[in-house]
């Protein structure tokens, strides 16, 4: 199986623009690792779902810059849940409690690794962006935290989310298909020849503005009953949803060519088929799989069994103790906190139906990646130039 090269080795070119902080280095606290970091630095994103934090550290390699998540956290806020039942707008109660959230995962944080403020960056994915009242967020944090919420575009989280993902040796025939649960975005890298006679890459991305609890809210307005829920979604993804697909698609026919063979999925769905499907692989951060796989899980979310089965989940099976508290804590978040069966059926119905507009999904190689996180991207290339030996 593939392993993830780290984010300095990638030879790259991406087209975004982030905010450039400037920090000095700090001196690193005793832990448990090998490693003499110069620097240590953090950054929140704030997602449809949750509040995430990733605490990268910064090291030289025979004089070149490195960087290693050290820590990382996350916390369930239901930023968009309820959205489409407020006309388009996130309630200020669950605002609240993000930033909340932030201000206390902040102060842990600069507490354990002797950090200040502006060691941090916050950052509001794009699936919260298509929230009326985004500019919230921003207000509350610079009220609370005195610090700015940066929000990213579709595009520039799908490219660093494939470069937190995609295997350099997978440059060339790999894509990365995210849904979350305000939107649904990937892309893929294309070769081109630069001015100086260079190969070099840019990536072409794809999104649309549905993620699973976006979506599952929806259709749930129209047909509450999980029959008529059923049968509801899976129209609203061939009719609707398929037409915004093929439209995102037009301007990237690359996606479809037949040697674009590897996806990486990552996502909030994704994250539960996969505790699903191989709870064991907890901490493997790449778990590959089959469109064989993901369809049986799809089958069986539409049974009237099939959830409660996944929520009562037993692991009596693992004899390691420390292995088993890890499985049971991702089965609880991937069953209780992530998304429930509607959420969950719509994120699936979204990836199948990505994977049919893209063609041929059962001749593809799949992998997950559990912890892709876009965020650890934008840390690093905020903060690479401020950090000396």
């Amino acid at each position: 199986m593939k392993k993830l090269l780290q984010l300095s080795a990638k030879v790259m070119v991406y087209c975004a623009v982030f905010l450039t902080l400037t920090a000095q280095a700090q001196e690193a606290p005793k832990l448990a690792d090998p490693i003499k970091y110069a620097a240590y630095k953090g950054g929140f994103d704030i997602g449809a779902q949750g509040i995430k934090l990733s605490i990268i550290g910064f090291y030289f390699k025979n004089n070149k810059l490195k960087q290693k998540l050290v820590y990382d956290r996350q916390e369930s806020v239901g930023l968009v849940k309820g959205m489409e039942t407020n006309n388009g707008k996130l309630r200020s109660n669950d605002i609240q409690d993000a930033v909340a959230y932030i201000q206390e995962m902040l102060e842990d944080a600069k507490t354990t690794f002797k950090l200040n403020d502006k060691d941090f960056i916050v950052y509001v994915s794009s699936g919260v962006s298509v929230a009326a009242n985004v500019a919230d967020i921003d207000a509350q944090t610079r009220k609370i935290l005195n610090m700015s919420a940066i929000t990213v575009t579709p595009k520039q989280e799908a490219t660093f989310g494939a470069r937190a993902s995609l295997d350099r040796d997978d440059f060339d025939t790999g894509m990365l298909i995210d849904v979350g649960g305000g939107s649904s975005k990937g892309g893929f890298l294309q070769k081109y020849v630069g001015a100086d006679n260079r190969e070099r890459y840019t990536f072409k991305s794809f999104n649309i503005e549905f993620g699973a609890r976006r979506l599952s809210e929806r259709v749930m307005k129209r047909s509450p009953k999980p029959d008529d829920y059923l049968i509801d979604l899976k129209k609203t993804v061939e009719d609707t949803i398929a037409i915004l697909v093929r439209s995102s698609f037009g301007d990237n026919p690359g996606i479809r060519a037949a040697n674009r063979n590897i996806i990486y999925l990552t996502g909030g769905s994704a994250y539960q088929f996969i505790t699903w499907l191989a709870p064991e692989k907890v901490q493997d951060e790449i778990v590959e799989f089959n469109y064989e796989d993901i369809n049986n899980f799809y089958y069986m979310l539409q049974t009237t069994t099939g959830w409660a089965a996944f929520e009562e989940r037993k692991f009596d099976y693992i004899t390691d103790a420390s292995l088993k508290t890890l499985i049971m804590k991702d089965h609880e978040k991937a069953t209780k906190k992530v998304y429930n069966r509607e959420a969950c059926l719509a994120g699936i119905s979204l990836i199948m139906g990505l994977l049919k507009e893209i063609g041929n999904p059962e001749r593809k190689t799949y992998y997950f990646s559990r912890d892709a996180y876009w965020i650890n991207s934008v840390v690093y290339d905020t903060f690479k130039g401020d950090v000396k030996k």
